[in-house]
């Protein structure tokens, strides 16, 4: 039997090989074969779950309809809206659409009611002729049916009176006071007095 190199050990074989487990080659060190099995098995156990799982929700769907109650006569129908009020769905803009339709009413001309007469302008031109030609004036109501003020401390009952008629009810008569300044007196002072007789 030869004797190994220096500097090398190794196992002598039957047949005269050196085989050193350090440097010794190993053909592969993954199995690819059973990691594609693996692969593949993962892939059908996955459709495999799918499939199950749609069969089994077209199975709960036919349940729940089959034992869904019966809907309220007092259901809306599908697509009727709620009686009125009703929330706002898009109150932005609903708020832009009220916005834009007041700018128009107050930057345009139109008829309100074309058989009367009566129309509208732009606020800026009803302001101009406003201050043109004033307010109109106030019909003579007060003239006609008159206003009695009630006094400090008196009531008017709720009554329209006349004017120029005081409510007589609450009037009190009174005497006339004497005259405080002598007829000499008031006849010098351009005055007549009361209840004296003219000298001659």
């Amino acid at each position: 039997m030869s004797t190994p190199p220096p500097g090398t050990e190794g196992t002598t074989h039957p047949h005269g090989s050196l085989h050193n487990p350090d440097v010794a080659h190993e053909s592969s060190d993954i199995n690819v074969r059973g990691v594609i099995w693996f692969l593949v098995t993962l892939v059908v156990v996955a459709a495999l779950v799918y499939v199950s799982m749609w069969a089994m929700m077209r199975v709960l769907d036919k349940i729940e309809a089959r034992n869904d109650p019966q809907v309220s006569p007092l259901a809306a129908p599908a697509g009727e809206l709620p009686p009125e009020p009703r929330l706002q769905t898009t109150p932005w803009a609903d708020l832009r659409v009220f916005r834009a339709a007041e700018e128009k009413a107050l930057s345009s001309y139109g008829w309100i009611d074309q058989k009367n007469g009566v129309a509208y302008m732009p606020i800026e031109k009803a302001k101009e002729l406003l201050l043109q030609r004033g307010l109109p004036a106030r019909a003579s109501a007060d003239v006609m049916e008159g206003t009695y003020v009630a006094s400090s401390g008196e009531s008017d009952g709720g009554r329209s009176i006349p004017a120029g008629q005081p409510d007589q009810s609450s009037a009190v008569a009174a005497k006339p006071a004497p005259p405080s300044t002598p007829p000499a007196a008031a006849k010098k002072g351009g005055l007549q007095a009361l209840g004296s007789k003219p000298k001659a």
